[in-house]
């Protein structure tokens, strides 16, 4: 009998489902287009020698007298919108995938030492850990850049100071459970380093949910990054998200100029509805009893 791989093994399951290869693909094509697009677009709609006022409001489809296309329209100031969307894409997905990984990286890290040593050790961590799971994610976020301010980097550090909690309590109560079994008493036998014993043995068997509510995570950072920037809390103008350029739009969404707000709402919609899809099929992949 040939031996299969755990990660080949892992690949052909998730990619025997269309819909996983569908998503995926379509999230691989949002990252090209935010980290390749800006190089390929029309303006730097932040650049003010690149856009003109006369060119403001113009809907999908218009040309200015130079002959450019604005296949998404302009926006007050007369930026490209479909420009916009690309830069906005960049920075929220940035936002998203570092305030998530450091996210994880902090939770993962406090959870697993608690669960290894266990004792007092273990119930403070958890005491601080339902403390901030008692309040909602955005309420502390919100109340993190009210005390920091508005910028990327203070946006980053709210976001994880919000969510670490969640992944201290997950890998918490795995580890709890891995703790007990034979391959980590047998690593305490041969004397190993405790620090050998829980980022080498005992981690590795903690991460397969881990890798399901990371991706998800991404999703809803950038959900949460949006929601601020909405608000007028997160992101300065000068590093425009897509959340801000909702934001922007909403107030002409009554006087007919829709093109502002739902081409940014689609961008974000499809962003996080790709991300939880591949989520999805991750935990189906890595938990095969959800099939049946």
């Amino acid at each position: 009998m040939e031996y299969t791989s755990p990660w080949r093994q892992f690949v052909e399951n998730f990619t025997s489902r269309k819909s996983a290869v569908i998503s995926l693909a379509v999230l691989f094509l949002i990252f090209v287009a935010a980290f390749v697009g800006p190089y390929f677009t029309l303006q730097d709609p932040y650049d003010l020698a690149q856009i003109s006022i006369l060119d403001s409001s113009l809907p999908p489809g218009s040309t200015d007298m130079a002959g450019n296309t604005f296949w998404l329209g302009t926006d007050d100031q007369g930026r490209d919108l479909l420009s916009a969307i690309i830069y906005g894409l960049r920075i929220s997905l940035v936002v998203g995938v570092v305030s998530g990984l450091m996210a994880v990286v902090v939770g993962v890290g406090i959870g697993i030492i608690g669960a290894y040593f266990g004792g007092r050790i273990d119930s403070l961590i958890m005491r601080v850990v339902d403390l901030f799971l008692g309040f909602p994610s955005f309420l502390i976020a919100l109340i993190c850049l009210a005390v920091l301010g508005r910028g990327v980097e203070k946006v980053v550090l709210a976001l994880v100071l919000s969510q670490w909690a969640t992944f201290a309590r997950i890998v918490r109560g795995v580890a709890v459970v891995e703790r007990e079994k034979e391959y980590i008493d047998s690593a305490r036998g041969l004397v190993l380093p405790r620090h050998r014993i829980i980022f080498g043995h005992l981690l590795p068997n903690c991460l397969p949910p881990l890798i399901v509510v990371a991706t998800m995570n991404v999703a809803f950072s950038i959900t949460l990054e949006a929601s601020l920037s909405f608000l007028g809390v997160g992101l300065p103008i000068t590093e425009p998200s897509l959340g801000l350029l909702i934001a922007n739009g909403y107030e002409y969404i009554l006087t007919g100029k829709y093109w502002l707000s739902f081409y940014p709402g689609i961008a974000l919609l499809i962003t996080v509805m790709s991300l939880n899809l591949v989520a999805d099929h991750l935990r189906r992949v890595l938990n095969p009893r959800l099939e049946t």
